[in-house]
């Protein structure tokens, strides 16, 4: 029988009923081993519940409200693309500055002309991915190596013609706040957003210290991911994407792991910074240019954030268009609505024991955002 388990106190929970049958049933029909659900809304979390199994081999481990998640490609939006607020903050970022003046690497054929700004809207003109992690296998110092080919891969269009999703954007802009700062990408996380949120979950977990993974799994509930064909194993408690893996766990494109509450803690943070009442993580006036929509031709690109597509979009037809927001390859995805103040945090491991075929759990997602939305009352856009 299917396992949903509930912390919350919410005083409307009938009007979730709908949310919570969605989630059973689509457990029930194998769309993903297991979800949690985080609703927030006027600064409360109002509903905060988990479905399902955090693991199916080699043995069934169910999930709770306080699971932590690999939550992939969020990493892009919650880690590098807020350092990079506070580095245009500061004034040590232009985002329309060329990137080869803090990354030389870049220099070559059409490179040069790259801007910061186009890195984080997915424009560089790079492309989406390269198994990065092959032809570096042997090298000493594979983090570096990783780097240093995404700088150097060819461009398949002009920088600014379109937006193509892209992690080697987010590997390069990870390399320069790491080099800009002089700290490694998970300990300036830590000291400037998890431990001035007081997030307890929210982390990377380095795989070049054994006890950082050991220490994960003897204290939290943790999702897997794959039974990885590569690795020859199931993945549990390390990054699932191969290229993050190889980068120790800790790159710009992904490899935070998360449980809901925490990531609902931070959208609080930003909504609030929207308002202009969250100076201390990012001024206000830095965040709604990042959320503004990047101006690139056909795309719904925000700088390190995405929007809602205007139909038959992945965050439901009943969230404001204005709505900011990410996907993660795991399962994951986060949309904060600031004018609404309203956050909804899907965590799931769909990946888990296989990445599965078909179009099930994209019907899914976008249908739990509006039967979310419609429980909080939004009957349209």
């Amino acid at each position: 029988m299917t396992r949903a388990i509930c912390d919350t106190l919410d005083p409307l929970k009938l009007r979730f009923e709908p949310v919570q049958r969605a989630c059973l049933a689509a457990v029930e029909e194998g769309v993903a081993p297991g979800f949690v659900v985080g609703v927030a809304a006027d600064g409360q979390t109002l509903f905060r519940e988990a479905f399902g199994s955090r693991q199916l081999v080699p043995r069934t481990l169910p999930a709770q409200s306080d699971t932590v998640y690999d939550v992939a490609s969020l990493t892009k939006a919650l880690v590098t693309s807020l350092l990079c607020m506070q580095e245009v903050a500061s004034g040590r970022l232009r985002l329309d500055a060329p990137a080869v003046d803090g990354l030389p690497e870049l220099a070559g054929p059409g490179r040069d002309g790259i801007t910061w700004r186009q890195l984080l809207a997915h424009a560089s003109g790079l492309p989406a991915h390269r198994p990065f992690w092959q032809s570096t296998a042997e090298a000493p110092a594979q983090r570096l190596a990783i780097a240093q080919l995404a700088a150097r891969e060819p461009l398949t269009q002009a920088p600014g013609a379109q937006a193509v999703y892209s992690d080697l954007g987010f590997i390069l802009l990870g390399w320069w706040l790491e080099r800009s700062t002089g700290r490694r990408l998970d300990d300036l996380y830590a000291r400037r957003i998890a431990t001035p949120l007081g997030l307890p979950s929210a982390r990377f977990v380095s795989l070049a210290d054994p006890a950082a993974r050991a220490e994960l799994l003897a204290t939290r509930s943790v999702a897997a991911t794959q039974v990885c064909a590569e690795r020859r194993r199931l993945v549990l408690g390390e990054v699932d994407d191969l290229n993050a893996a190889a980068m120790e766990g800790i790159a710009g494109h992904a490899g935070l792991f998360s449980d809901a509450a925490d990531l609902l803690a931070m959208a609080r943070a930003l909504v609030a910074a929207w308002r202009g009442g969250g100076a201390e993580l990012v001024p206000r006036d830095v965040l709604r240019e990042f959320w503004a929509p990047s101006g690139v031709p056909g795309s719904t690109w925000r700088l390190g954030w995405d929007g809602p597509a205007p139909a038959a979009s992945q965050a439901g037809e009943r969230l404001s268009r204005d709505a900011v927001g990410h996907l993660g390859f795991t399962g994951c995805s986060i949309w904060i609505d600031p004018s609404r103040d309203v956050t909804i945090v899907l965590l799931s491991n769909r990946v888990h024991p296989s990445v599965p075929a078909g179009e099930r759990f994209r019907r899914f997602r976008p249908a739990l955002h509006d039967a979310v939305l419609e429980a909080l009352g939004y009957d349209c856009r």
